[in-house]
């Protein structure tokens, strides 16, 4: 119910912006204010989409978490919605959520909710039998190679998993 009061709201502010600039600049000023705005934003939205999608394909080639990635992505999306959707005060916000060091900020609250609600997890804790341990440590380390993202991958049998968040890890 919150959402479509909101959206009411948004809405019914959009068009008081749009008559009250369409008063004080005329009908044909306000129509290639709104036409220039989505033409700037197009192209800013297709250079930050490229931006974003070659940023993703290097944090999979490197073997890195891409949760910044994604999430930067889905920003450029979101931008790229409000940027559909004709209107002064959407193309502002799209254009604001173009400038990289925003999107950012946001991601990074974003995460932060995430973690605290409890839907986003680092990852599984496996215990595993049959090889050494760390670079140094005592006991063979047979199998043992680097993989890219400079920890040490090592073959062996999984003995038990439990998810991160498990308090008996």
């Amino acid at each position: 119910m919150r959402v479509l009061v909101a959206l009411a709201v948004g809405l019914a502010v959009e068009i008081t912006v749009l008559v009250l600039v369409g008063q004080a600049i005329g009908f044909w000023g306000l129509l290639g204010v709104l036409v220039l705005s989505a033409v700037v934003g197009f192209l800013a939205l297709r250079h930050e989409g490229r931006r974003s999608l070659v940023e993703l394909g290097r944090a999979a080639r490197s073997g890195r978490p891409a949760e910044a990635e994604v999430a930067d992505g889905m920003y450029v999306a979101l931008a790229g919605v409000l940027l559909v959707v004709p209107g002064l005060l959407s193309t502002l916000a799209a254009l604001v959520l173009l400038v990289p060091p925003v999107r950012r900020a946001l991601a990074r609250r974003a995460a932060d909710r995430a973690v605290r609600a409890g839907s986003a997890r680092m990852g599984p804790t496996v215990t595993v039998a049959g090889v050494g341990g760390p670079a140094g440590a005592a006991g063979p380390t047979w199998g043992a190679r680097p993989d890219p993202a400079g920890t040490r991958s090592f073959r062996g049998t999984v003995i038990e998993a439990r998810p991160a968040d498990d308090p008996d890890s």
